[in-house]
């Protein structure tokens, strides 16, 4: 289906989805989205108060506590996080009749928890998005470069050659003047110039000195102040590898949230998603 748009020996190359294609594709049938309105509207909520998303894939419920409480059979609770304070609304268990049940995927907020509560300024909603892991890499090394580095050397270190043969990527991008490389990166994550020039003069000499287009959004920046791998890394690996790859196709760096808050999903989808940030009136603009 991707392939079918976006290979150049497609015969539909090119032909990419409208909106609303998209949406009639994946949206959940009618018999679905009937059935889990019916059972919210038999338990007396009217429907005035549900909204159809624009995917259709969400219902969302504007109702009380007791109300949700009353139709999952369930007891929510504010719950706090014993070391940070973190707070998020929640509960241990909940059900819906047998016969909705194949045709809901997920509720929320039930009992889905973050896995990573907040604790200071730098590990706020959404300052940890976009971090490097902790756990599963990228691998560190107090070597310096050796510029030796070659196909044979792949379970050493992975450079871009490794990366194109590898994945048989043998392509130069032709529509460069319409078409860019978006990548997203959440605040306080951020690329260095300085780290990308390092990266580019060994292994790709003629994107010394290009930098992305960038596009800030809900007041991002593109902060210089904390420079370590846990800032710095994950976003210049992102740059140098797509733009490695992909040159000459423009990039456009979609910097996303500010300095203060961070970063989380809801402020990207804010930006791309019209019925996500017009939803009950929008977000109020001076927060």
């Amino acid at each position: 289906m991707l392939l079918a748009v976006s290979h150049p020996e497609s015969p539909t190359y090119g032909q990419h989805w409208t909106p609303s294609e998209v949406v009639e594709t994946f949206a959940p049938s009618d018999d679905t989205i009937a059935a889990v309105a019916n059972w919210l509207t038999d338990a007396g909520i009217s429907r005035e108060r549900l909204r159809l998303s624009v995917s259709k894939g969400w219902i969302d419920l504007n109702a009380t506590v007791e109300e949700i409480e009353d139709l999952l059979k369930a007891e929510y609770h504010v719950y706090s996080h014993s070391e940070t304070g973190d707070e998020q609304i929640g509960c241990a268990s909940y059900s819906v009749p047998a016969h909705v049940q194949p045709h809901i995927e997920l509720i929320k907020p039930t009992v889905h928890f973050r896995h990573h509560p907040v604790s200071n300024r730098f590990n706020k909603r959404g300052m940890n998005l976009g971090a490097p892991s902790r756990t599963r890499g990228p691998k560190l090394s107090p070597k310096k470069i050796d510029k030796s580095l070659s196909l044979a050397t792949c379970d050493e270190a992975i450079t871009l050659d490794c990366l194109r043969a590898l994945y048989s990527v043998d392509y130069t991008p032709v529509s460069t003047d319409k078409n860019s490389y978006g990548i997203v990166e959440f605040t306080p994550q951020a690329f260095l110039q300085g780290d990308l020039d390092l990266f580019f003069r060994n292994f790709s000499p003629s994107l010394v000195g290009v930098e992305p287009k960038t596009v800030l959004i809900d007041g991002a920046i593109v902060q210089t102040t904390n420079q370590s791998f846990n800032f710095n890394g994950e976003s210049d690996l992102d740059l140098e590898y797509a733009m490695g790859l992909t040159n000459p196709q423009p990039i456009t760096l979609l910097q996303t949230g500010d300095i203060v808050e961070g970063a989380g999903f809801d402020n990207w989808l804010d930006a791309v998603d019209g019925s996500f940030c017009t939803f009950e009136g929008g977000d109020d603009p001076e927060q």
